[in-house]
């Protein structure tokens, strides 16, 4: 676009843009729900690795019953009865998709109709905050992979929704927003952290109280319901995966890279790392600020989740769906970006391919050197990208032009 284009060429090409965003991330979501619908038969789950929790949970957790969950819920031989290993507003929403089908092809098309906005707003809001970079996200091969393979498309939603507020100067929505999240998917929380100091270093006090507690409370008023009505249901989503082991379906590097560890080894080491990989990256922000002025808000979030995605001791395929907005939020080569999805596309395909080689009693050492490849490659992305994230630039648009005047300080 030429530097003499005028502001009704401009707008012409921002809508142009944006339609782009949005309707190449709807292709993709529909391509999602295509591939994972070849998977209605479950034993072609591994076989052609088109494997789907969203079609898997229908028949393993009994969906077709309706049970509002968690109330109610237990744990029976490690399996979750009657609720979800997931955090209640998603399992919430698992239960109400459910009452809108009859069995795995209806579940994967109502999940697939309920889904499908939720990846939108985050194009949209990619998006109005950084242009065509929004791309990476509605383009990305692994909205193909992921969209219809787990219901995380709602956490990164509510995360990249409040960074967008958070970018229009509306930090306390941005924080409930991430509370929500959190009653997602845990990750969203990590980010309540870099919010609170960039009030600190604002020399905002009472902001970065502010901060904190409506966060805080977001979360306390979504769970406390569930605590009071069926504290064991509710409790069950944490024992499972403090339960859960660092094992041949984790994808980990605690069993490819570095096996050996415990689960209640790991249950103490994971959430150490984490919160010390969260807290230098927070103080690495605060290092840039005084250096250039503006705390690195977006910067500090994306290398805690790259931490969080490292060292965890389970590393579902669908995570990678968390990370895709942080490319094209911060400036970094699209070269990155190319990488990852190409080390995620070795798992996904090498974890799925060796499970199938196990089950049908065939040689799995070809799917296993690939998925070892896969995680070993991933692995080493993610260690590159805690300092590349963190020095990184942010596409992010100046709050001048993101906020109409009504809403400028």
């Amino acid at each position: 676009m030429s530097a003499g284009a005028g502001p009704g060429v401009l707008r012409v090409a921002s809508v142009g843009a944006g339609a782009l965003v949005l309707v190449s991330c709807a292709v993709l979501v529909g391509l999602s729900a295509a591939w994972k619908g070849v998977c209605v038969d479950a034993s072609r789950n591994y076989r052609l690795t088109c494997y789907s929790d969203v079609l898997e949970l229908w028949t393993s957790r009994g969906l077709g019953r309706h049970v509002f969950p968690y109330v109610d819920g237990r744990l029976v031989d490690g399996a979750p009865v009657d609720t979800f290993e997931y955090p209640v507003l998603t399992g919430v929403f698992i239960w109400a998709s459910s009452l809108l089908a009859d069995g795995r092809t209806s579940f994967l098309l109502v999940s697939t109709v309920l889904l499908l906005p939720f990846a939108l707003l985050t194009a949209w809001h990619l998006h109005v905050l950084v242009g065509r970079r929004a791309l990476l996200w509605s383009c990305s091969p692994a909205l193909v992979l992921y969209a219809l393979h787990n219901w995380d498309l709602l956490a990164v939603a509510a995360a990249t929704a409040a960074l967008w507020c958070w970018a229009r100067g509306r930090t306390s929505w941005a924080a409930v927003l991430l509370g929500v999240g959190a009653c997602l998917k845990i990750y969203p929380g990590l980010f309540l952290l870099p919010l609170v100091v960039e009030r600190l270093v604002r020399s905002d006090l009472a902001g970065a109280l502010r901060t904190a507690a409506v966060g805080l409370v977001a979360v306390v008023a979504v769970n406390l319901p569930f605590v009071l009505a069926g504290r064991e249901g509710w409790a069950a989503t944490y024992a499972f995966q403090s339960a859960r082991a660092a094992d041949s379906s984790s994808n980990s590097v605690w069993y490819w890279v570095q096996p050996g560890l415990t689960t209640e080894q790991l249950n103490v080491l994971v959430p150490v790392l984490v919160v010390a990989a969260a807290l230098v990256a927070a103080a690495w922000g605060v290092v840039r600020a005084r250096r250039e002025g503006d705390y690195p808000v977006v910067q500090v979030c994306a290398a805690a989740l790259v931490a969080f995605l490292l060292v965890n001791k389970v590393s579902s395929p669908q995570y990678t769906l968390w990370l895709l907005p942080f490319f094209a939020l911060l400036r970094v080569h699209w070269g990155w970006w190319a990488a990852f999805t190409v080390a995620d596309a070795l798992v996904y395909v090498g974890v799925f391919r060796w499970f199938s080689a196990l089950v049908s009693r065939t040689d799995p050492a070809l799917p296993e050197a690939v998925l070892r490849a896969g995680v070993w490659s991933k692995s080493a992305l993610l260690l590159v990208l805690f300092p590349l994230l963190l020095r990184a630039s942010s596409a992010v648009l100046p709050r001048r032009l993101l906020s109409p005047p009504s809403d400028r300080t």
